[in-house]
């Protein structure tokens, strides 16, 4: 068996974990598991073509016995191995979680068993599952074996990817204060990209920036406020707009934001799957796991209908803005409250 840490992997990926029938992917760093994931399926998946006929991804605790067999006896079309990723593997029922032990212990050929989870992942099924396959573990360096405390510059690690990822400069101070938001990458990773949106064609992510845009400010940001309007909490978004408006933000900005909002809301309503994955998958440009998650919510309360009102009454604020006197707390607050009455 073979297990190799998530960022060696990521910088070296190993022919032995590669190779491997079976691949555990799992820790509790959600960011490090969804990255480790997307570049294990690209290696794995060689040929032209292969994520559309020979890979299967499936949510474990919507995963059958039946379904199983169906998925892993079918034969490859054009790749060497059929790869069948099994995503959250706690979640699997009893009787399913015994026959896939039955399946890693006969280590069958022309297939590569993917399973996704947590640090807490124990019992007999992942014993099996590391004795005869390969572990990638998502976790940070911790201090001590019996530490909670991950030791990792988070700062540093911001400043890279802010980089690497979005091409900007993270100011020290800056990088200092996102690394105090949280204590994982996930979120962490979420509210870069939030203020990487933020900044746009600028090539510096100041201090004022993270203060601006990020959580644990003194007041809400736009993108709660965006989403307290697509979760249709009149109260939360009416008191927002305030707080924003007199904190000197501009209706000229909210309204185009808020229509980019309900764009993502338009598509993910049209969507069978509200998995945040299917979600990530089929939304254009940079999105991230809180922010799909929060879309399958707002989108219960929204149909085709009301997302498309949403957008004409948007429009219509945009034009009144711009060739009226009216002044940008009515206009809003105006076209708001339609929008907010209109939701499903």
């Amino acid at each position: 068996m073979s297990k190799v840490q998530a960022d060696a992997f990521l910088s070296d990926p190993p022919a032995a974990v590669l190779a491997a029938h079976a691949i555990l992917v799992a820790g509790d760093e959600t960011y490090l598991v969804d990255k480790a994931l997307a570049a294990l399926l690209e290696r794995v998946l060689t040929a032209p073509g292969a994520d559309q006929f020979d890979l299967e991804k499936r949510d474990a605790a919507e995963l059958t016995a039946a379904d199983l067999e169906s998925v892993v006896s079918t034969m490859p079309f054009v790749n060497d191995r059929r790869v069948v990723v099994i995503k959250n593997v706690p979640e699997l029922t009893a009787e399913t979680r015994e026959r896939v032990k039955e399946l890693l212990e006969s280590e069958p050929r022309g297939l590569c068993l993917i399973g996704t989870g947590g640090s807490s992942m124990r019992g007999n099924l992942y014993q099996i599952w590391e004795k005869h396959g390969a572990r990638i573990v998502c976790e940070l360096p911790k201090k001590s074996p019996k530490s909670k405390t991950a030791d990792f510059d988070f700062a540093r690690w911001l400043t890279g990817r802010a980089n690497q990822d979005f091409g900007k400069t993270l100011d020290k101070d800056a990088a200092a204060a996102l690394a105090e938001l949280a204590g994982e990458l996930q979120p962490l990773y979420a509210e870069l990209e939030k203020v990487a949106m933020y900044v746009g064609d600028a090539e510096r992510i100041t201090l004022a920036d993270v203060e601006e845009v990020c959580t644990g400010g003194a007041i809400g940001t736009v993108w709660e406020w965006c989403d307290a309007v697509g979760a249709r909490n009149t109260d939360r978004a009416l008191e927002l707009l305030k707080q924003l408006l007199d904190a000197g933000e501009s209706a000229y900005r909210l309204v185009p934001l808020l229509a980019t909002h309900f764009c993502r809301l338009g598509i993910v309503v049209a969507l069978p799957s509200k998995d945040p994955n299917a979600i990530m998958a089929a939304l254009p440009g940079r999105t991230w796991y809180g922010m799909a998650r929060s879309l399958a919510e707002q989108a219960r309360n929204h149909t085709p209908e009301s997302v498309a009102r949403a957008m004409d009454l948007l429009a219509e604020a945009d034009l009144m803005l711009k060739s009226t006197s009216h002044g940008e707390e009515f206009v809003l607050h105006r076209h708001l409250l339609e929008i907010l009455e209109h939701a499903a």
